[in-house]
């Protein structure tokens, strides 16, 4: 991604962590930590690094065995290392650490909602306010659109899924250039007509080649952490947003965050599905916009 500084860590337990900054003109300049989709990196966030980097020093990380973070054979057997959000929590704060960032803005889509909220619970000074996108609290294998039965499918499915990717080889990356993959996907409700294809082309090529043993063990995972015991305690700024065409997160659960959180705004936006952030970029990036500049006007100069 352009301008990143990209730089390893090795967290307490051994894994190596890829880590990258985007450094602002102004060093003190507030700080937007970028906490990703489980499967999602830093290119994911394109649409709203280009927005906001006029504004913030911008840092994120890949996940621990998943994409620059990819884990050697010593640590990819089940139980050499953790992969629980838990985990990914000790590895975000060892980031700030390593990064020198004090406090910050926390943005998080999909699973990085759930690790945020878990942060919260370890470093509430450390952060300023959180934007949230199409995520949840946690249990989110039995909080899809598919509830308790679609808990039961969901690992089921992704054990066919690496097959397949495992399989098809060369025919993913064909299916995604010549646009078959995409327009599919559109025609089938998955993803709203307005998404960026080029980036999520290439947000799927970069993807399918991610270690699934590795990614299925963290999925499983997010079905075992709750952190809404968190919520009413969360006295900070946060901004939900969530599209109401999302089957993984759907907007009730949006709904259910906004209610039990004691300073929270709720943005819904029609046609939105999990990945609203590459489908409706200038509405998402408006929304956060606005609510920056009501929630830190000193911090920010609005």
């Amino acid at each position: 991604m352009e301008g990143f500084e990209r730089r390893d860590i090795v967290v307490d337990d051994g894994v190596k962590l890829a880590v990258f900054d985007l450094p602002h003109a102004d060093d003190d300049a507030p700080v937007l930590f970028l906490s990703n989709g489980l499967g999602g990196n830093v290119v994911t966030w394109r649409h709203q690094i280009r927005h906001f980097k006029e504004r913030f020093r911008i840092a994120t990380w890949d996940y621990r065995g998943l994409y620059e973070s990819a884990l050697p054979p010593a640590q990819r057997a089940p139980g050499a290392v953790k992969l629980d959000i838990p985990r990914h929590a000790k590895d975000a704060i060892a980031v700030l650490d390593a990064l020198g960032i004090d406090r910050a803005v926390f943005l998080g889509w999909s699973m990085g909602v759930q690790l945020d909220f878990e942060l919260f619970r370890r470093i509430p000074d450390r952060m300023l306010g959180l934007v949230q996108i199409a995520g949840s609290f946690g249990r989110s294998l039995s909080t899809t659109l598919f509830g308790k039965p679609g808990e039961k499918l969901i690992m089921p499915a992704m054990g066919v899924f690496k097959e397949v990717v495992r399989r098809a080889g060369g025919i993913l990356d064909r299916a995604v250039d010549s646009g078959v993959l995409i327009g599919a996907a559109k025609r089938l409700g998955v993803v709203a007509p307005s998404i960026d294809a080029a980036l999520t082309g290439e947000i799927v090529k970069s993807y399918v080649k991610l270690d699934f043993d590795v990614y299925n063990r963290i999925l499983a995972t997010l079905g075992d952490h709750d952190a809404f015991d968190v919520l009413p305690g969360l006295d900070r700024p946060v901004l939900v947003i969530a599209g109401d065409k999302d089957p993984m997160t759907p907007s009730w659960l949006s709904e259910k965050m906004v209610k039990a959180l004691p300073r929270a705004t709720l943005e819904i936006v029609p046609g939105g599905s999990h990945y609203v952030p590459v489908e409706f970029p200038t509405r998402v990036n408006g929304a956060i916009d606005r609510f920056l500049d009501a929630s830190f006007p000193d911090l920010l100069g609005a």
